[in-house]
């Protein structure tokens, strides 16, 4: 059963996080290393796409819509929804008056689409944020036409930038602290202030064992996986160089399929529904 209350919740944090629907679009046009993962991903999903000519799409969590450019022009119908209202209204901003394109206030857990409405699914950067991901597939699938494909990402938890950001930097970070403190020469700026960091939504990243099994499951077969995002110059000298990290991303990106694809911070893969999923798949 879903958790309804904290759903709730998580939507409302989601809300505040994303706030800044325009100042986050703008991070697709800069040159820093988040940019280029941005306009990476975008780039893979028009690679997976590029055989699809016409019929409806629909993009869970759409942000501001950029991915609707790949779209523009062609016989595509595009539905984008997403829980921020400030996103939504960026995206009819954006693409108000292309009669093809459309835009709801709506999240992944309950979505007001009749069976089987798209020939195409995107979920990009967004299973991270779901609380039941179950019930999130149970949806996605339901919309998904037999033979229709679903496009999902997330974060690659074994590429050397993640097991360096979740396992030594901020090891390397404490030990710093624990020894200045212990040497008197680092005073703890917390002390005697009140905590005033603002709560931030539930982020789980799921390993891709993990979302293969919940994929399948659900009644999709898995047919590409292709990673994207090569960093490796590791926080914090990414945030000193971002150009320098950005290019060398850039230069990367060819690896997204030979040996060395596992250095991806993010992978993408191409399922496609089974048409003998029926409705009785991920039931709760």
């Amino acid at each position: 059963m879903i958790d309804h209350e904290a759903q709730l919740k998580q939507y409302e944090l989601l809300k505040k996080e994303f706030v800044r629907a325009k100042a986050y679009a703008d991070e697709y046009l800069g040159g820093n290393p988040q940019a280029h993962a941005f306009r990476a991903r975008i780039g893979k999903v028009a690679e997976l796409l590029a055989d699809f000519g016409q019929g409806r799409v629909l993009d869970i969590g759409c942000g501001p819509a950029i991915v609707g450019t790949i779209f523009r022009g062609k016989p595509i119908e595009y539905v984008g929804v997403d829980i921020s209202e400030a996103m939504i209204g960026l995206g009819r901003e954006s693409f108000g008056n292309l009669p093809r394109f459309a835009f709801s206030i709506q999240g992944i857990e309950s979505l007001g689409f009749a069976d089987a409405s798209f020939d195409v699914v995107l979920c990009l950067g967004v299973l991270e944020y779901v609380v039941d991901e179950r019930a999130a597939m149970r949806e996605v699938t339901r919309v998904l036409k037999p033979g229709g494909v679903l496009i999902v990402t997330m974060i690659n938890k074994e590429s050397l930038y993640e097991l360096w950001e979740g396992y030594v930097r901020g090891r390397l970070t404490n030990a710093m602290r624990r020894l200045g403190r212990l040497l008197g020469v680092h005073r703890d700026s917390r002390r005697g202030m009140k905590e005033t960091a603002p709560e931030r939504p539930i982020t789980r990243v799921l390993r891709q064992k993990t979302l293969r099994k919940l994929l399948t499951s659900a009644g999709l077969c898995i047919e590409r996986t292709i990673y994207y995002d090569f960093r490796i110059i590791l926080p914090p000298m990414d945030s000193f160089f971002p150009r320098f990290s950005a290019f060398m991303s850039r230069n990367l990106e060819s690896c997204c399929r030979n040996r060395l694809r596992f250095l991806g911070r993010g992978f993408l893969l191409k399922c496609r529904r089974n048409a003998s999923a029926g409705d009785g798949v991920l039931r709760p």
